[in-house]
């Protein structure tokens, strides 16, 4: 066996790296799995709704606003500095990934969105400082003349210019387009400040981490953001170029 024969610290290492990243939260969970989950019966609790000006006063006061709506809809307006992580199957793994687990957290949904799987994915994860929701969502923002930001959200064969590719390393070496940057959106946050000035056109497999991505280089200050809806093989049948492997 190619592991044996170095020393723990190496032995370790090589073992790990054959695992690929991994989210920041399983670190601490073994904490929260040693204490043992908070009770809420069998139903998890309701997500009390927040006046507009309840929102702001919660974000200044420091907490982390979690837009969970699709990603067109966050594309089209959002509260300026809101992180997009679309409610699905994954939305627990990447807000542990991606969102401080020491903050209330203030959430942005739309109407027919399933409130309380949005709580029962934060609460597997350890989330439980869950403050509420934006009642009446973007409609009330809008509706109290409060600012909104957008990103674009364009097709992948129109991808010009500097392209970031968020996915995984063994989705990017498998394929991707010629002269992407790559950083994996776990690793965003701590290698945005190296990314290369100007425009920048953000893509993933489809376009739903891509915009988690937009968001957090947004609220570092970046500007001139697209998302690319579709991967790396939708642009090569797209436009009949190869993609490149590493």
């Amino acid at each position: 066996n190619p592991l044996f024969g170095h020393g723990e610290e190496a032995f370790v290492r090589d073992l790990l790296g054959g695992y690929g990243s991994y989210p920041t939260y399983f670190r601490r969970l073994r904490e929260v799995n040693r204490r043992g989950p908070a009770l809420y019966g069998p139903h998890p609790p309701p997500l009390p709704g927040l006046r507009p000006e309840e929102v702001r006063r919660l974000l200044a006061e420091g907490a982390e606003l979690v837009d969970a709506r699709p990603v067109r809809r966050f594309a089209a307006g959002h509260v300026p500095g809101a992180l997009s992580i679309e409610l699905r199957p994954a939305f627990a793994t990447w807000l542990g990934w991606v969102a401080p687990d020491d903050r209330p957290l203030v959430f942005v949904l739309d109407a027919g969105q399933d409130r309380a799987d949005l709580v029962r994915q934060c609460l597997k994860v350890g989330y439980e400082r869950l403050a509420g929701e934006l009642a009446g969502g973007m409609r009330a923002w809008r509706a109290a003349g409060l600012p909104e930001s957008r990103i674009p959200l364009e097709p992948v064969a129109r991808a010009a210019g500097t392209v970031l590719d968020v996915r995984q390393a063994d989705e990017y070496a498998s394929g991707h387009l010629p002269g992407a940057l790559h950083v994996e959106l776990g690793e965003l946050g701590e290698a945005a400040r190296d990314l290369p000035p100007g425009p920048l056109a953000v893509m993933c497999a489809h376009g739903v981490r891509a915009m988690t991505a937009a968001s957090l280089l947004e609220r570092a200050g970046r500007r001139e953001l697209t998302v690319l809806r579709g991967g790396a093989r939708d642009w090569a049948r797209a436009t009949g170029r190869r993609l490149e492997r590493s």
